[in-house]
């Protein structure tokens, strides 16, 4: 999925297993899908699943989940992973790794939530909930403040390998006007900053977990509110909104976010991952159709 990955096979996961966990060697292993865009993932038995990174920045993010997922859950409406143990290098593979507790359900792209004014009322809980925790003082900070602008060269570059995703002349007018906007100068808050539909687990029709906290920091509110055009509907999505009581400016930014990652991801993961492309595709169209005129 990225040039330079590092890949992981079963025999070499039963290897690290039973070297470093013994008590679980010998329960059966199966790849869990092809995975994330970050993680490998490998079903250990019926309980756990192991957490394998494919980039050396991916191994850094799941330190920091560790970190603060334990103590992220009890304050959260959702369900978020379990961090059991973790993993060394060995066997050839060379990043630390990860046994986590295995959460059933689907994602929200193959299982969508049933109802949509249910899904943006859990979200809406879920994102009110996490600002409303005190930052704390050792929280990781949002890169560059969360602004656009350092995307600028690499959104362009994006931009250019646009096929049939949108017009690509369209594309960069609004990424122009996404530049424009004024940035955040407010207190930073607790945000994911991830929440498209790969990141949230449906169980019987809603939504119940949100997994995959390799973004968390503290910074700009209007970055968990992608979600809004990237998982709900149009009717959703204000229900979305006014639950929240987001102010125009913030929703601008949002959208604008939304916008962002969209176009840079949709022609990124085109050949590697389908099932990303296609979310960002709809994002994409999703945030251009709600542009104000």
């Amino acid at each position: 999925m990225h040039e330079g990955e590092t890949p992981v096979t079963l025999q070499q996961a039963a290897a690290l297993v039973a070297a470093q966990f013994p008590e679980w060697a010998g329960l059966p292993l199966a790849y869990a899908g092809a995975g994330g865009t970050d993680n490998r993932l490998i079903r250990l038995g019926e309980d756990m699943v192991l957490r394998f990174p494919r980039t050396p920045g991916a191994a850094a993010q799941m330190a920091a989940e560790a970190r603060w997922l334990p103590w992220l859950a009890p304050q959260l409406p959702l369900e978020v992973p379990a961090p059991l143990a973790f993993g060394q290098p060995g066997e050839g593979y060379s990043h630390p790794w990860q046994v986590l507790q295995w959460i059933a359900g689907a994602n929200a792209l193959v299982a969508p939530p049933a109802d949509d004014l249910a899904a943006s009322g859990a979200l809406a809980g879920f994102v009110a909930a996490l600002r409303a925790i005190p930052v704390p003082p050792d929280a990781p900070l949002m890169p560059e403040g969360g602004h656009l602008c350092p995307r600028d060269a690499f959104t362009r570059q994006m931009i250019a390998r646009i096929t049939d995703e949108a017009d690509p002349a369209e594309v960069m007018r609004l990424w122009h006007a996404a530049l424009a906007l004024p940035v955040w100068k407010g207190p930073p808050v607790l945000v994911h900053a991830d929440l498209h539909p790969l990141n949230l687990l449906t169980q019987q029709g809603r939504l119940a977990v949100v997994i995959d906290w390799g973004a968390f920091c503290a910074g700009d509110p209007a970055h968990d509110l992608i979600c809004g055009w990237m998982v709900l509907g149009p009717a959703g999505r204000a229900h979305f909104r006014n639950l929240l009581g987001v102010d125009e400016a913030t929703w601008a930014r949002g959208r604008a976010l939304a916008f962002s990652k969209a176009v840079m991801a949709a022609p990124y993961y085109r050949n590697s991952n389908p099932a990303l492309h296609g979310v960002m595709r709809r994002a994409l169209q999703h945030t251009m159709d709600d542009w104000p005129r």
